[in-house]
């Protein structure tokens, strides 16, 4: 077992984070933040990267989306608010348009109330290739894909560390750009469409 512990293991960032630090990485099915089994020791650092990210769904099941970024975050620092603590969130808590992005701004405020000294991180990742035949070509971000994303975040975890784990909130990107143009680096066939053209759950412009 290793002193670093990442919830969300089988997930997007969680399998890609473990490229770059030595840690126990759990499944979901290993261990389940809303019925919290804990492993018997103590670690240095908690990276909180799983979470329920479905945008669509979420509208849907809000009480559901609530419980898992809120209630399972809560259950979290409850069991390790003394270690430092490293909350990855959306880059679009900032301005919540819908109930994912609020959820996740509500895990932040959870953060800053029950940990001792925390890391937010405010980020958005996406696999590599792009794996939708379209992309907004007005909507903004700061994120990349998630092989970009992870040692730029791993970049940050020593930085904080070096800092004495000193409790902020940063952004981790690549600089301004737009969904379209992010996909076109992987898939220069996508397709470009607009937000207001769409008629499902409400997506943010912009991340500012």
């Amino acid at each position: 077992m290793h002193n670093i512990l990442i919830t969300g293991g089988s997930g997007l960032l969680g399998t890609e984070l473990q490229k770059y630090l030595p840690c126990d990485a759990p499944s979901h099915e290993e261990m389940d933040i809303l019925n919290l089994k804990i492993p018997d020791k103590r670690y240095t650092m908690v990276i909180h990267c799983a979470g329920y990210t479905d945008v669509d769904f979420a509208e849907k099941e809000s009480e559901k989306v609530f419980d898992v970024n809120l209630g399972g975050t809560i259950n979290l620092l409850y069991e390790y608010g003394l270690t430092p603590f490293v909350y990855i969130s959306s880059e679009y808590a900032h301005n919540p348009v819908n109930m994912y992005a609020a959820s996740k701004y509500a895990g932040e405020v959870a953060v800053k109330a029950l940990a001792e000294q925390y890391l937010i991180i405010r980020t958005l990742f996406k696999a590599n290739p792009w794996t939708l035949d379209t992309a907004w070509e007005n909507q903004h971000t700061q994120g990349d894909y998630v092989n970009v994303i992870a040692p730029l975040i791993f970049h940050e975890l020593q930085r904080w560390k070096s800092e004495k784990y000193d409790s902020k909130m940063i952004s981790v990107g690549t600089g301004r750009k737009t969904m379209f143009e992010l996909a076109q680096r992987t898939k220069p066939d996508v397709k470009p469409v607009k937000l207001e053209d769409w008629r499902g759950v409400r997506r943010p412009y912009d991340y500012l």
